[in-house]
């Protein structure tokens, strides 16, 4: 047997001992920065099932009033589980002449019902969202208030519900109308100081022309008015909702070309379509949203609805389904699938005879739309240093997940780019916030689902020697740099809504 060579053995075992050292290291410090010595990794998993409530994101709740604005109290003893349990959002939807019947006179200061809806929705958790009908097409009442006819504006008849003659019976003024015109915009403006007030609303509806408000025929005194009219409209909400996301029906009568020009691009309104789970949301339709993603989020809502009975089937006459859907758990399926092929942000629960068929017939789905639908945001990885010394820098590493087909519309420009990923230094006993430490290169708007960002952020330390809790949250600029969405962490320890990452020594 061969002897070994203890002379040149225990040199080489020596650099082999230093060499796995090294490697250690690098696999404690997978980032490649060359952070600090002692670099933590915390790994967070997404949560997919809780309700994580986001603005214009997840479930609406709908009070759709082509007939009469619901009770509040009997609208929330029907809506109040599904509210606590599904949604985030509560979308009015209604005439102008429910919310101004007098001049002057408005539905959020007189009306004990309408201020009992809102306020409804509002100790529910719920965000708000509104399109207010011109047109009293399909309408018990007329859309425009009376008063607007009565100052001499023109307008023609259109079919009012549940006139049993199937009459048109139902006034309503004509587009280009100038007196029409001068008193909408005076409601517009008392309602956007009112409601412009991103902390209790989530987007308005900014277009609302037409059959049902989705732009469908809209008659004029003088047709060559058209274009003019819609520029006239979208100019008049974008002027007035300066922080309230706005967003427009696309495909409407006026075409996209105008939509985008006048709409989209100009003031930046983010794209809602009537319609999916039909004939009405094909693969066209699909592209126009894709070509916007991620650039604008979608506000989706499916076509059928008022029913969940198998005997009540509104998609008889559809050209593409009619044939196809054989329950409403049909129409659930092809709306639910249609919205996550079109990345939407929201999808609609709708009344509480809609919200009956959707748990009743396609639970599943809605279970599956809070996770996947909309956005989910979630830091998956943090790596930083256990000891900084005293007035040193602080590096972190973080990697962002969104977990959602939908997008955080952080870029629009009514938001303004205001929610942003910070870290702070919290006294472990008091926990207030010591330093904070902003990335202003982390962006949410541009986190997409299967595709996580990495960011690395440094700043000096500010603060004396001590043991610190690192934390980290999106925070809202506009609400002095407070925690501004929720984060989807599974099993996360959240203080006063910052995310516990660990412990940072600050040494002298």
């Amino acid at each position: 047997m061969n002897k070994l060579n203890f002379k040149y053995l225990f040199p080489n075992l020596f650099l082999f001992c230093i060499c796995m050292n090294l490697t250690a290291c690098s696999e404690k410090n997978s980032s490649g920065d060359n952070l600090q010595s002692g670099d933590e990794i915390i790994s967070f998993e997404p949560d997919l099932d809780t309700l994580i409530r986001n603005p214009a994101s997840g479930w609406t709740l709908y009070d759709d009033a082509n007939d009469y604005v619901a009770q509040a109290n009997t609208y929330w003893n029907q809506q109040g589980a599904a509210a606590e349990k599904y949604a985030s959002i509560f979308y009015w939807r209604s005439r102008w002449s429910e919310l101004e019947p007098e001049e002057g006179k408005y539905a959020w200061e007189h009306d004990e019902n309408f201020k009992a809806l809102i306020q409804g929705a509002l100790d529910r958790g719920l965000k708000l969202a509104f399109r207010v009908y011109i047109d009293g097409q399909d309408n018990i009442h007329n859309g425009t208030p009376d008063f607007v006819r009565e100052a001499g504006a023109k307008g023609y008849a259109v079919h009012k519900l549940w006139d049993p003659a199937n009459e048109n019976n139902n006034w309503t003024p004509y587009a280009d109308d100038p007196v029409f015109q001068e008193k909408f915009g005076n409601f517009i403006r008392a309602f956007a100081k009112e409601f412009d007030n991103p902390e209790q609303v989530d987007f308005i509806d900014a277009y609302n022309l037409g059959w049902w408000g989705e732009g469908h025929h809209v008659q004029y005194l003088n047709n060559n008015n058209k274009f003019k009219v819609y520029q006239w409209i979208t100019d008049l909400y974008a002027k007035n909702f300066k922080n309230v996301l706005l967003v427009v029906n696309f495909g409407t009568e006026i075409g996209f070309e105008y939509e985008k020009r006048l709409a989209i691009d100009k003031h930046d309104f983010l794209t809602r379509r009537d319609g999916i789970g039909s004939y009405w949301f094909q693969d066209a339709e699909v592209n126009i949203i894709n070509s916007l993603f991620p650039q604008k989020a979608f506000i989706a809502e499916g076509c059928y609805w008022g029913g969940n009975s198998d005997s009540y089937q509104p998609w008889n006459t559809d050209p593409l389904y009619a044939d196809k859907f054989k329950s409403w758990s049909d129409f659930y399926a092809q709306a639910y699938k249609d919205a996550i092929r079109g990345h939407a942000n929201t999808l609609d629960l709708r009344e509480a005879t809609e919200t009956r068929g959707w748990i009743t017939h396609a639970k599943d789905l809605v279970k599956d739309f809070i996770s996947n639908g909309g956005y989910r945001l979630t830091p998956i990885q943090i790596e930083y240093p256990v000891s900084v010394q005293m007035g040193n820098t602080l590096s972190i590493k973080h990697i962002w997940r969104n977990s959602g087909v939908g997008v955080c519309p952080n870029n629009n420009k009514r938001w303004n780019y205001k929610y942003k990923v910070s870290f702070a230094l919290l006294d472990p006993e008091s926990h207030e916030i010591k330093q904070r430490i902003t990335d202003e290169n982390a962006e949410p708007s541009a986190w997409i689902k299967g595709t996580d960002k990495t960011y690395k952020t440094s700043e000096s330390l500010i603060v004396p020697a001590g043991q610190y809790i690192l934390a980290v949250a999106i925070t809202d600029d506009t609400q002095n740099q407070k925690p501004g969405l929720n984060l989807a962490v599974k099993n996360g320890k959240f203080i006063n809504d910052w995310l516990q990452i660990g412990t940072i020594q600050i040494t002298k």
